[in-house]
């Protein structure tokens, strides 16, 4: 059947010496492979830059059941990068962004307001001109909600901890093992509960993000089977301090 859906590249292989496998999660297929013929020739008709990590792409393709390797009839940019590739620091984030998506989505079936707010977040990584250094974070505590595990926010309280393991806030409750402390887990609700826009208006310290970070990635460890820990948060954290 061919069909016509947006697309985020996530992966590419070499599979010869002029043709790839791209992993590209898509609007109408899910999480998908498509060998591409010939992208690594010269005068190819699909250029290699147009399948960077984060691409933004519209496609029309051969989409068969049952079937591991799909093919593409054409592809284009649906969304030209004015800054990711060529800001150190939000290409950095965009690594990380790539390797968490990539690690916790397996699906091979549509999920429409998934893949509309993972495509609207790396544009708007993009078009951000500063105080970007938390987008990471944010990003994170909210992909969490459409996998299904996010915080449960509404049940919170000044002085609430964050529990890791079972995703609440408890209010009047001693540290346990996987319980954030006050600060940690206002953080977590703040990340939770309000836009970007709002969440980078709120101070943090460097070993605050570096913590935050190692925090959520244990939480998804809890929350998704089998999560592989990303290999970019040193290097991030190295480019951003």
């Amino acid at each position: 059947m061919l069909a016509k859906t947006k697309g985020i590249v996530l992966k590419t292989t070499n599979y010869s010496e002029t043709s790839i496998i791209a992993k590209i999660y898509t609007e109408q297929f899910g999480l998908k492979s498509y060998l591409i013929h010939g992208v690594r020739k010269r005068k190819a008709k699909t250029k290699a830059n147009n399948l960077q990590l984060l691409s933004l792409l519209d496609m029309e393709v051969y989409n068969r059941e049952n079937k591991d390797l799909q093919y593409i009839k054409e592809l284009k940019k649906a969304y030209v990068f004015q800054s990711l590739p060529y800001n150190i620091s939000k290409s950095s984030i965009a690594v990380f962004l790539n390797e968490l998506i990539y690690n916790s989505i397996h699906e091979e079936e549509a999920n429409a307001a998934l893949f509309h707010y993972l495509f609207n977040a790396i544009q708007l990584l993009d078009l951000l001109d500063s105080n970007f250094s938390g987008f990471h974070l944010h990003f994170a505590i909210q992909l969490s909600k459409y996998l299904g595990f996010g915080p449960a926010d509404t049940g919170f309280k000044t002085g609430s901890l964050f529990d890791l393991a079972d995703g609440k806030f408890h209010y009047n409750q001693r540290l346990g093992l996987y319980k954030l402390t006050e600060n940690e887990s206002l953080f977590f609700y703040h990340a939770s509960a309000l836009s970007f826009d709002e969440f980078k208006q709120i101070p943090f310290t460097k070993p605050m993000r570096k913590t935050m970070l190692y925090h959520i990635l244990n939480y998804y460890q809890l929350h998704l089977p089998n999560f592989k820990h990303p290999q970019s948060p040193e290097i991030l954290e190295t480019v951003l301090s």
